[in-house]
C-alpha cells in the first residue's frame, strides 16, 4: 500500500453523538494537515464496516489538503446495537440512516468545519444513504462521490418480486429482527483471502477488514435481518422509482464495477441517467471495493476523483 502522511501521524479524534432516540454513534475526525483546509469530506462506510477500515482513504484525502470526518452507522462498528445478538444487522428503514446522516452533519461536521465546502465520499450501503441525503438537501453538499453504491441488492436464486413479498410477509409475522434466510454470525474463515472473493483483488487490503474482526470481536457484524432486507428493497424502489432525482443539482461522481457481485451495477446506470449532474466511471476489471482494490485500479479511481474535485472547484 502507498504510504501517506496519515500513516506518519496520529489516529483520528474519536467522539460520540447521542441521537434524539438515545442511540449513540461513534464519530471520528482527522484534522487537516494544512490551514486553511481545502474542504471537508465526510466518509460514509458500507454495511458491517467501521471507521478504522478507512484509514488509508482518509490519508489520501489528508494528503490532498482536506479535513475528514467519519462515523459508525448504528448497528455496526462501535455504535449502539439494539438486539440481544449484536451481530444481527437489523434496520427497519433506510430513512433512519438518512436521519442519522443529517444529525451528524448538523451537530458534528458543520460546527467543526465552519463554512468550508462539504463533500460526501460514500461506499456501497453508505452510497445509498448519501444519495438519499443529497436528494433531501442538495444545497448542503458541494459534491458527492459514491463508490459501488447499493442502489439495488442481489436476491440470489429468489426472483426479486418474490423476495419483496417474502420480506414483507415475514416482517409482518414478527420475524423482522431474525436473521434472513442463509444469514448468520460472522465466521473467521471469511478472513481467508481467495482470488475468487467478490470484494477485492488485493490481499493486503482485504485483510484490513478481517484482521480487525479477528483482533476486536466487538466490531464483528454478521448477516442481515429480514427487516434489513425489507428496508433495502424498499429503499431501492424509492430511489429508482419515486425520488425526484432529476431535481438534484449536486454534482455526483458515481464509480462502478460492472461485474460487481455484491450490488447490482445496472442500477448505477439507471440512477446516473436521472441525476442531471452525474458523472459515471466504470472499471470493468474491478470488484466491489473500489477504494480497497489493487494499486493499478485504485490509482485510476483516485485520478478520476481528483479530476472530479477539480471540475467542481475544489
Amino acid at each position: 500500500m502507498a504510504e501517506t502522511l496519515a500513516d506518519l501521524r496520529s489516529d483520528p479524534l474519536f467522539g460520540w453523538l447521542t441521537l434524539d432516540d438515545g442511540t449513540r454513534l461513534r464519530t471520528a475526525h482527522w484534522p487537516s494537515f494544512v490551514t486553511p483546509a481545502r474542504g471537508t469530506v465526510l466518509l460514509l462506510t458500507g454495511r458491517s464496516e467501521f471507521v478504522e477500515k478507512y484509514a488509508e482513504t482518509a490519508g489520501e484525502l489528508l494528503d490532498r489538503g482536506f479535513e475528514v470526518f467519519a462515523f459508525d452507522w448504528r448497528n455496526q462498528g462501535l455504535s449502539d446495537r439494539p438486539l440481544p445478538n449484536p451481530q444481527i444487522h437489523h434496520l427497519d428503514s433506510f430513512d433512519t440512516l438518512a436521519d442519522d446522516l443529517d444529525a451528524v452533519v448538523e451537530r458534528v461536521v458543520r460546527p467543526a468545519a465552519g463554512g468550508r465546502p462539504l463533500v460526501l465520499l460514500a461506499h456501497s450501503m453508505g452510497g445509498l444513504v448519501a444519495t438519499l441525503g443529497v436528494a433531501r438537501h442538495p444545497d448542503w453538499y458541494k459534491a458527492a462521490i459514491v463508490t459501488a453504491p447499493m442502489y439495488d441488492i442481489f436476491t440470489g436464486p429468489v426472483p426479486r418480486p418474490l423476495a419483496v413479498w417474502l420480506a414483507e410477509q415475514l416482517c409482518a409475522r414478527g420475524r423482522a429482527r431474525e436473521y434472513a434466510f442463509g444469514q448468520g454470525d460472522y465466521k473467521p474463515v471469511e478472513g481467508l483471502f481467495t482470488p475468487a472473493n467478490p470484494i477485492t483483488s488485493d490481499a493486503r487490503r482485504y485483510a484490513v477488514f478481517h484482521d480487525a474482526f479477528r483482533d476486536r470481536a466487538e466490531l464483528r457484524v454478521g448477516g442481515v435481518s429480514f427487516g434489513w432486507v425489507r428496508a433495502a428493497l424498499r429503499a431501492s424502489d424509492q430511489l429508482l422509482r419515486a425520488l425526484p432525482l432529476e431535481q438534484v443539482t449536486t454534482p455526483v461522481l458515481l464509480l462502478s464495477a460492472p461485474k460487481d457481485a455484491i450490488v447490482r451495477s445496472d442500477s448505477h446506470r439507471l440512477v446516473a441517467a436521472r441525476l442531471p449532474n452525474a458523472t459515471l466511471k466504470e472499471y470493468p476489471e474491478a470488484k466491489h471495493e473500489l477504494l480497497m482494490e489493487c494499486d493499478a485500479i485504485r490509482d485510476r479511481v483516485w485520478a478520476d476523483i481528483d479530476a472530479f474535485l477539480a471540475s467542481v472547484g475544489l
